[in-house]
């Protein structure tokens, strides 16, 4: 079953107050399991390599979720694999990107094994009191106070073949997939801001190409949505500075 995304923060903010448990996001986060995702599992689990995978994640991520995407950031010699949130809330977005990081990292682990580990961990929070269940779970450096949330780890792991994988479940979730559709105008472009402030970028013409159209189409469709260009970049900006200021 699913609940709205402001739902998910709120639980996770008040079972960390409720629990006592400051860390209760990095526990929940690595309880999930690749099957965990529904359809957007299939598509990871039967990509033939990991670099697959994280585009199958990357392109269908708006499957599972209507407030935030993940991206994937090739940097030559590394890798990294974030998850950033566009919508604001009133609460804190540690706890989830905390439980985001923690899901990351144990999806690697069921694709390449138990002993993989990432050569960096970066958080968008600022440092817990206690650094040590984060250390002990993620096995690498831990970065705090960052400008993005992600994982990083060598690119060679991008080539790592998806033991078991089925093309033909890959086609049958690839089909299922296009048969739901793509996500209304006004979240792609959400997520297309998101992605594109992540390289310092966020213009209206930036947006159309990245979605293929002319940027007049885009306004005109916006409009016949009840929103403007301007008020969807001021939403997603309001979310990246209260999340910075956080």
């Amino acid at each position: 079953n699913r609940i709205p995304y402001e739902g998910a923060l709120r639980l996770l903010n008040e079972a960390a107050v409720k629990t006592r448990c400051p860390h209760i996001g990095l526990l929940l986060g690595r309880m999930w399991r690749v099957p965990d995702l529904g359809l957007l599992g299939e598509l990871v689990r039967h990509s033939p390599t990991v670099g697959a995978a994280l585009q199958e994640f990357v392109v269908h991520h708006h499957l599972n979720s209507e407030g935030a995407l993940a991206f994937v950031v090739d940097r030559e010699s590394v890798v990294d694999l974030g998850y950033a949130v566009y919508l604001p809330f009133a609460g804190s977005y540690s706890q989830l990107y905390d439980g985001a990081l923690a899901a990351l990292a144990s999806f690697f682990r069921e694709l390449c094994g138990d002993d993989w580990a990432p050569s960096a961990v970066f958080f968008s929070r600022s440092a817990p009191t206690d650094v040590a269940p984060y250390r002990d779970f993620f096995r690498a450096p831990l970065h705090f106070g960052s400008d993005v949330c992600a994982l990083r780890f060598d690119v060679k792991w991008m080539a790592w073949p998806v033991a078991g994988a089925d093309p033909q479940r890959l086609r049958l979730a690839r089909k299922t997939a296009l048969a739901i559709g793509d996500a209304t105008l006004v979240e792609r472009v959400h997520r297309t801001l998101r992605t594109l402030l992540l390289h310092g970028r966020s213009s209206g013409a930036d947006v159309a190409q990245s979605l293929a159209m002319h940027r007049r189409t885009l306004q005109r469709h916006l409009r016949a949505e009840g929103t403007t260009f301007q008020q969807v970049l001021d939403r997603v900006r309001f979310a990246v500075a209260k999340d910075l200021l956080e």
